[in-house]
């Protein structure tokens, strides 16, 4: 029970500090790389403060969806937040199956794209088909990657394919394998380099910003808010993958895991980080080449889950 009470009190308080900071890590080394000082690693609550206190600017032609998504955005978000086991240990708050998770992720653009078009803007529009194409494409790595996983467990639910204690029974290349083509998935999912650059702001090269030119104060801190907690569970995803190459033993305390999840998150978003800070940003025609990679990724490891008689 005093466990459980650690492990709750320690899930809430990751929760709330990771998103932020994982997104000002990427941000602080991609500056240094660049030979840049960068922003502080607490920029991005410094952001959200400064978007709570600002007035918001509507256009005429917006309506109640333009309000409406941003809403539903962060509560698909939060929900994710709560059920997908990015951290471990997670308290015992239920369960989400991977085809669930997917289709709120696919739930979350949606609403994007409806508000992006529901202001009328030409940019917003613009953007939209471009989310909407990629998400298309990319939308196969991401469940292949994870139902590679879900084979080999013999359940779709993702406390389970997770869950350490049936550690034994995986392949670590299968684990490697999964975890990079779901982090290329992310990559795309999130509109972030090489395929977007969130930094820029040239409408005509845009992706997800774009959607968001006609947002602001705490409309736009609701949109962004939930974009940064769903990298912050798409990468914790990736980073339990990675994790799961570690031998720990089963019966190890809850603490041993809790290090190892915020280290290796750390570590994922360093590397995407260095990765984003070397790359190039990819003509739009190039970026179905890059989708590719992780559709190539996951379709060998759902291989390697087949020939490993988990069916």
């Amino acid at each position: 029970m005093v466990n459980q009470l650690y492990i709750t009190a320690f899930y809430v308080l990751f929760a709330l500090l990771a998103p932020p900071v994982t997104l000002g890590t990427i941000c602080k080394v991609k500056a240094r790389l660049q030979n840049r000082i960068g922003a502080p690693l607490w920029q991005p609550i410094f952001d959200i403060l400064k978007l709570l206190r600002k007035d918001e600017t509507l256009s005429k032609t917006a309506s109640w969806v333009f309000r409406f998504a941003a809403a539903i955005n962060c509560s698909l978000a939060i929900y994710l937040v709560v059920s997908v086991p990015w951290l471990q240990p997670k308290p015992e708050w239920g369960g989400i199956d991977l085809f669930t998770f997917v289709y709120l992720l696919a739930a979350m653009r949606l609403f994007t794209l409806l508000a992006a078009m529901d202001t009328g803007s030409a940019f917003g529009a613009f953007a939209a088909s471009r989310e909407a194409t990629l998400s298309f494409l990319v939308e196969p790595a991401s469940v292949l990657s994870l139902a590679s996983l879900g084979i080999v467990s013999n359940s779709p639910q993702l406390n389970i394919i997770f869950g350490f204690h049936n550690m034994h029974a995986f392949h670590p290349g299968l684990w490697a394998i999964s975890g990079t083509a779901l982090l290329l998935a992310s990559i795309v999912e999130l509109s972030r380099m090489p395929i977007d650059d969130p930094t820029t702001h040239l409408e005509l090269t845009m992706v997800h910003e774009a959607m968001l030119l006609e947002a602001s104060g705490r409309n736009l801190l609701l949109f962004e808010y939930a974009n940064t907690l769903k990298l912050t569970v798409l990468f914790g995803l990736s980073a339990q993958c990675y994790l799961h190459l570690i031998p720990l033993p089963v019966d190890s305390r809850w603490e041993v895991y809790a290090i190892g999840s915020v280290v290796m998150l750390l570590v994922v978003a360093v590397t995407v980080a260095v990765f984003e800070a070397l790359a190039v940003k990819l003509h739009w025609t190039k970026a179905p080449d890059f989708i590719a990679y992780a559709i190539t990724l996951a379709v060998i490891g759902s291989i390697l889950a087949l020939g490993a008689g988990g069916i």
